[in-house]
């Protein structure tokens, strides 16, 4: 066969190709097409929206926008929308339950008795199973002699009336007194209401910044631990944003992303070195 006839045959192959080629280009700028045509997705939260790393909601807001970013090729385009912030309580669980907030971050609770379902990825890693008392600071030698839970039971803490750890520690034997009001619960501290105030490994750096002079303590011999993940939570028939929520933090955990986010993130940072560097008595709580 002469190399004409090589040619001329090769042409009906080559245009073959080519229309394969114009074939898959126009399926995939369709599909490119198809996802940045689609109306936003709505995400509402109960979050102020201009906010720094002083605020709790400050990295959860954050890692929200992450996530649904990462899912932008394959869920579309979204848009945050911020209502005035809500502290976490009943009104704010009927709020996403009626659909007027979409998304909200907290302990795990076993009986949560509300329409939500947890997305089962711890977004604070371990830390949120670890608590640092805040004490007076004349009072330190009495924390140094407490070595067991029995021993705990001798002292009395504070707590957030509503918060989920509540239940736990009143599981475990502990006595709490009671507050509504966040702020409050250091003026009682102040005022020898009760002898602690629980908080969270990742939650307290700021805390002892700003009330160091008005006489209170990190405690610096105790590390209260239980099973204790924080998730986001959503309506459990809104399927549709829980996948994508579950989606793009596996993505971010796998890329690298949430871990890069975490670590600019103080007092997150903070704990972490706190759990590394210090030698502290761990009391174990039992989770029912």
């Amino acid at each position: 066969m002469s190399p004409m006839s090589k040619r001329f045959l090769s042409k009906p192959r080559i245009s073959l190709l080519l229309g394969l080629i114009t074939l898959i280009s126009i399926t995939n700028l369709c599909a490119v097409e198809s996802t940045t045509n689609l109306r936003p997705m709505e995400v509402t939260i109960a979050c102020d929206q201009n906010l720094t790393q002083q605020n709790d909601e400050y990295y959860y807001s954050r890692l929200l926008d992450l996530v649904l970013r990462k899912t932008i090729p394959t869920h579309g385009p979204f848009k945050l929308r911020f209502k005035p912030k809500m502290p976490l309580s009943k009104r704010l669980l009927r709020e996403i339950e009626r659909g007027r907030v979409d998304i909200t971050w907290m302990p795990y609770s076993r009986e949560l008795s509300y329409q939500l379902s947890p997305i089962r990825i711890r977004l604070l890693k371990n830390l949120s199973d670890y608590r640092v008392f805040l004490i007076r600071s004349e009072d330190q030698v009495k924390f140094t002699a407490v070595k067991t839970l029995v021993d705990l039971r001798k002292l009395k803490g504070g707590i957030g009336a509503h918060w989920p750890d509540r239940q736990i520690m009143e599981e475990n034997g502990l006595p709490l007194v009671f507050s509504m009001s966040y702020d409050n619960l250091f003026k009682m501290l102040q005022s020898n209401r009760f002898d602690y105030f629980s908080r969270g490994i990742y939650q307290v750096s700021a805390e002892v910044d700003t009330y160091e002079r008005h006489g209170l303590a990190l405690e610096s011999s105790l590390l209260v631990k239980y099973e204790n993940p924080v998730y986001f939570y959503v309506h459990k028939d809104n399927k549709i944003l829980a996948e994508r929520i579950e989606t793009g933090l596996t993505m971010a955990m796998s890329d690298g992303s949430f871990n890069e986010l975490f670590k600019q993130m103080d007092h997150l940072r903070w704990g972490e070195q706190l759990l590394e560097k210090e030698n502290r008595t761990i009391i174990q709580l039992t989770t029912f």
